[in-house]
């Protein structure tokens, strides 16, 4: 009988823990800051979108928290390719307007499918600044798929 217990006990444990990573891989978040004070500082990140089994991608989705209180706001700007862009957007904006509170700014996506999109993170004003981006690549019915981030620039 107690063999039946501890059985029973790490199954539980195992099934958590498989549940939990499952929860966590849906999360995509990309943090930075600003430490060179410039006012024209921009980081720049590449995404990539991929068929990780859940489907073909569609779109990436992105938005952006301004964790620190000053008078410069936080922003990101999505991009990817150059062609059918009066179609569906090759590039879309989005400000955080509040500082360090728990909301993001809007989101925004652009649906040019599979592959690499471009992520920049800039702010309105020369000082430091840190940020937490939430990115998530989807397919055409909103499942999340494959998701990978790359830094490519820190200011």
């Amino acid at each position: 009988m107690r063999f039946v217990s501890v059985k029973t006990v790490a199954s539980l444990v195992t099934g958590s823990v498989i549940l939990t990573h499952s929860f966590f891989a849906l999360a995509h978040n990309q943090a930075g800051s600003f430490t060179t004070g410039l006012a024209a500082a921009v980081d720049f990140y590449t995404v990539s979108c991929t068929d990780d089994g859940n489907g073909a991608p569609s779109y990436l989705e992105a938005r952006v928290k301004d964790m620190t209180a000053n008078s410069s706001k936080v922003n990101i700007t999505i991009q990817k390719g150059t062609t059918n862009c009066n179609t569906n957007a090759c590039a879309r904006f989005s400000l955080d307007s509040t500082d360090s509170d728990t909301g993001y700014s809007p989101l925004i996506k652009v649906t040019q499918g599979a592959g690499t999109y471009n992520l920049y993170v800039s702010h309105t004003a020369a000082g430091t600044d840190s940020y937490d981006v939430e990115l998530h690549c989807k397919t055409a019915s909103g499942v999340h798929t494959g998701t990978s981030s790359a830094t490519r620039q820190q200011q």
